[in-house]
């Protein structure tokens, strides 16, 4: 762990502008430490104080201090001024990145997945009714085919960043900056929305881990008002029973010597006052055994690829079917689907063509004679889409940006479950008008995103 913690302050303190500069012995120096990592206005400067204006000896191993010619060497580390502050102030300058987006390789892993980083907390109260935070991690969510796992955060570590060909650099650099921007706690969305929504994984983790981390500080909380409880109970008690024996005492000289009276009021009154705090003292405690969950924060999501295969594919389309042919059937098979439903609307099957593989934007062109007397003809532009059900419909900049351009020509048909008995046929006409709030960008694989209840939505209203 300490190279860790060593790497981490060394490539924190470059990016910051602090020079730290190795020795010839191994450890480490700073030979003048910025002014504003000693203000006043930092926050690890009003917990911990001021670091030091120098560091001629630094080093991130107890063992070295151990050494007689390292003994006067300083451990840095979580907890150390200076570390304290490089690490508050590498903060302030990575909070534009915050809930943003970057990718990385996993050479074991049999396919892409995500990995959403979020900062839990536990809050309670003290005896005085102010909040108090009582624990706070930072964990991570595996996401792999709509299945959640909460992972140790360290995960990372194991894996490699991507890096990405230059032909490919723009592409997945700009989706890394699509950040997610998204409030776990309320659900709120920015208008930088992304396909790489991490508001499932929060809800996965509110609901399973933050849940049990409140019930274990819930616990350890009632362990240490219990034990509070029964010292106060046996302090209060030896307190008490002296008070009330040198008040009676004094009322026992009472009824002789009149001027004890003052002396007896005062006894009766401390009486009553240590009566009184210790009633308000276990009140307190009551308070102290509650603990409840606080805001989750999204901090970043981790696009994990693997060592081969497609990046736009991994990236780009995780709700299609990885299975190459099984996709070419389910899509054959909608397109079947799609023509019988023309037919059966009136569309001769002549008028009816399969253009796909020209790459205009759409699958089919149907078109039919709507009134015999003037020759109108109703044209339909048709793409087709065949999906299990549940995933959302990813379509092309080339589609999307047809749709636009043909309005209420162009139809989107959905087929849920295509090689299914039960499949369900939706059809969509103007998808970009109709859905179009719900659709979503997705930069690295230049396409667009309709989601799945989005696409139900309108088969429901279609059908009334």
């Amino acid at each position: 762990m300490p190279k860790y913690v060593e790497e981490q302050f060394v490539a924190a303190a470059k990016r910051i502008g602090l020079r730290i500069e190795p020795r010839a012995d191994g450890l480490w120096r700073v030979e003048h430490v910025l002014a504003d990592l000693r203000s006043e206005k930092l926050r690890c400067v009003q917990r911990l104080g001021k670091a030091d204006t120098e560091y001629r000896k630094l080093t991130f191993l107890k063992e070295t201090l151990e050494q007689d010619q390292h003994v006067d060497a300083v451990l840095l580390g979580p907890g150390h001024p200076l570390y304290a502050a490089v690490d508050e102030r590498l903060n302030e300058t990575l909070s534009a990145d915050l809930g943003g987006t970057a990718f990385f390789i996993d050479p074991l892993a049999a396919g892409p997945y995500r990995l959403h980083f979020f900062e839990i907390t536990i809050k309670g109260k003290d005896t005085r009714s102010n909040d108090v935070l009582l624990h706070a991690e930072v964990v991570a969510v595996r996401e792999e085919g709509g299945q959640f796992e909460v992972v140790p955060a360290d995960v990372l570590i194991d894996l490699a960043p991507y890096v990405a060909p230059a032909s490919r650099a723009g592409e997945v650099g700009a989706a890394s900056r699509a950040a997610p921007d998204i409030d776990a706690a309320s659900g709120s969305r920015s208008a930088r929305g992304t396909y790489f929504d991490p508001q499932p994984a929060a809800d996965h983790l509110k609901s399973t881990y933050q849940i049990e981390a409140r019930q274990r500080c819930q616990q350890d909380r009632q362990q240490y008002a219990s034990v509070v409880c029964d010292y106060l109970e046996r302090s209060f008690k030896a307190r008490i029973s002296k008070a009330q024996e040198r008040y009676m005492r004094l009322m026992a000289e009472l009824g002789i010597k009149p001027e004890y009276k003052l002396a007896t009021d005062e006894a009766k009154r401390h009486v009553d006052d240590l009566e009184r705090s210790k009633k308000e003292r276990l009140a307190g405690l009551d308070r102290l055994q509650i603990a409840r969950t606080g805001p989750i924060r999204h901090l970043a999501t981790a696009v994990v690829l693997t060592a081969e295969g497609d990046v736009a594919e991994q990236v780009g389309a995780p709700g299609r079917e990885p299975d190459v042919n099984l996709r070419k059937q389910k899509e054959l098979r909608a397109e079947e689907i799609v023509i019988e439903d023309l037919v059966a609307d009136g569309f001769p099957r002549d008028n009816i063509a399969r253009i796909g593989k020209q790459k205009l934007g759409f699958d089919l062109r149907a078109h039919r004679v709507t009134d015999d007397t003037t020759g109108v003809i109703e044209v339909r532009r048709i793409e087709v889409k065949g999906y299990t059900r549940g995933n959302d419909i990813q379509l092309t900049t080339n589609e999307w940006y047809k749709a636009q351009q043909l309005g209420p020509t162009y139809w989107l048909c959905v087929v849920w479950d295509p090689l299914r008995d039960d499949h369900e046929l939706i059809r969509i006409r103007n998808p970009a008008e109709k859905p179009d709030h719900a659709k979503k960008e997705v930069v690295v694989a230049k396409m667009f995103t309709i989601p799945a209840p989005a696409i139900d939505q309108h088969g429901k209203k279609a059908r009334k």
